[in-house]
């Protein structure tokens, strides 16, 4: 083994060493609820990452329901995170005149390698936001603040 061969690989050994191995990313989610006047409902759903991290979000669920009425927006989109800096890739507002339901779910899906790709990603956690609305209710609960968390694996 000639000597710059020697180096290179000794070189290469020391850049796979420090650079340690590939770790999971952990991946939260949460939803800002705020009651404006008319009962108007407006949702945010943050996420959060504690490394850099792209994926395709998928919104499900019913959305708002009351009697004989429902209304959503759902969609999808691509998203990346930079660690440790929340972002807010969607939101929706509406009116829902209590009693009422809240069901939206964020899915969290691998990246399609293109964005013209119509082929179903793997599922790689979801976020559940789902409460009962009770008829006088001025001021929503903070429950959909709390974090919820999936463990992302590493690449």
């Amino acid at each position: 083994m000639t000597p710059i061969l020697r180096h290179v690989l000794v070189a290469c050994a020391l850049a796979v060493a420090l650079a340690g191995p590939a770790r999971a990313t952990e991946l939260c989610g949460w939803l800002t609820e705020v009651v404006k006047d008319d009962n108007v409902h407006d949702f945010d759903l943050w996420l959060q990452a504690d490394g850099e991290v792209a994926f395709l979000y998928r919104m499900t669920g019913k959305g708002l329901t009351s009697e004989g009425s429902r209304m959503y927006s759902p969609g999808s989109g691509t998203s990346s995170l930079h660690a440790g800096k929340a972002e807010r890739p969607w939101g929706f507002g509406a009116t829902l005149d209590p009693p009422g339901d809240v069901d939206i779910v964020a899915e969290i899906h691998v990246s399609p390698k293109s964005i013209f790709d119509e082929e179903e990603t793997p599922l790689l956690g979801k976020f559940t936001f789902q409460r009962h609305v009770p008829e006088g209710e001025t001021k929503p609960p903070t429950d959909f603040q709390k974090h919820q968390c999936v463990t992302l694996p590493a690449k």
